[in-house]
């Protein structure tokens, strides 16, 4: 069980454990929504331990990580001799998660067919495996989750406003890391205490005031799954006792663009432009588009690309 002690300490995201654990007696479905890596498997984890259905099985499926035909199988499960390779009957997350919860992340990436079909399984709670003739009643509460801009979807038809309405009994919005900065230097005894776990005999290091204070000042894009990725390599690479700033990526410290090669230059310097703007127009990244001059289509492709944890240190 994943309760948060000591390391949720700011008053935004103290508000949604409370919210969540509010939720967790309701059995009803809810939509966890935040950008990447803020922790969001994590909050539908606390959800469904402070449930009632804490002893039975928490199952989980990426929606992005399947073709539409996998994601059935997936989801329903299949007979026999369903497809090719179908050598035996196998259960689905459906029926794996019976009496339990099922935790659909990144929700946003369902294609219109899928978003038919589970809209009538979440409903009713029955379905068929594929090539199945019998109909399997089920008892599952559904936590889903996405990044994506839903009320977008919506008024573009790419996602059903009657499947968001089944999947929001109620919704959480977790704050991404840079507006939790207070939490900054309790994740980072945390993480740090996780890799003594994972390796004992690993070296005590300390992490400066100052560098404390960098990293809380640094926009924070990949948001916890970045932080975490920073503190490992700061942790476990060199052999000095103290972490200073002078051993944080370029982009934290705000240091002149690095890089061995021009497209690496080229790169850091368009990831910076896109946080700077996004920060100057307070997150709202329609806004941040039209201060770079670019689309919004633009825009999103860039920020997405930039989300993604660095690799620079």
């Amino acid at each position: 069980m994943y309760d948060f002690k000591g390391v949720a300490k700011s008053g935004s995201f103290l508000s949604i454990l409370e919210q969540a654990r509010q939720f967790a007696g309701i059995p009803r479905p809810v939509l966890v929504r935040g950008e990447r890596g803020t922790g969001k498997e994590l909050v539908a984890r606390f959800i469904h331990d402070q449930s009632l259905r804490r002893e039975k099985p928490f199952v989980v499926i990426n929606c992005a990580a399947f073709t539409d035909e996998l994601i059935n199988a997936e989801i329903y499960g299949h007979e026999k001799g369903a497809f090719t390779g179908a050598t035996e009957t196998r259960t689905g997350k459906l029926e794996q998660a019976d009496k339990g919860t099922l935790f659909m992340d990144e929700i946003g990436n369902m294609s219109p067919a899928f978003q038919d079909r589970i809209l009538r399984v979440i409903e009713y709670q029955e379905f068929e495996r594929i090539r199945g003739t019998k109909k399997i009643k089920v008892d599952v509460r559904i936590i889903s989750a996405t990044n994506a801009d839903l009320d977008e979807l919506i008024t573009d038809n790419l996602f059903r406003s009657d499947l968001y309405d089944r999947l929001t009994f109620a919704e959480l919005k977790i704050p991404p890391l840079r507006h939790r900065k207070d939490d900054i230097p309790h994740l980072i005894v945390h993480f740090v205490h996780e890799l003594h776990m994972e390796m004992p005999n690993l070296m005590n290091k300390t992490f400066d005031r100052t560098t404390v204070e960098a990293m809380m000042d640094y926009y924070w894009p990949g948001n916890i799954r970045e932080l975490k990725n920073i503190v490992e390599r700061l942790y476990l690479y060199g052999s000095d006792d103290l972490i200073l700033p002078s051993q944080l990526p370029a982009e934290i410290t705000g240091i002149a663009i690095t890089g061995e090669s021009f497209n690496e230059k080229v790169e850091q310097y368009k990831r910076q432009l896109i946080f700077e703007a996004l920060e100057k127009a307070d997150n709202n990244q329609r806004d941040a588009a039209h201060e770079l001059k670019m689309t919004y289509d633009q825009f999103r492709h860039y920020y997405k690309k930039y989300s993604q944890p660095s690799n620079i240190l």
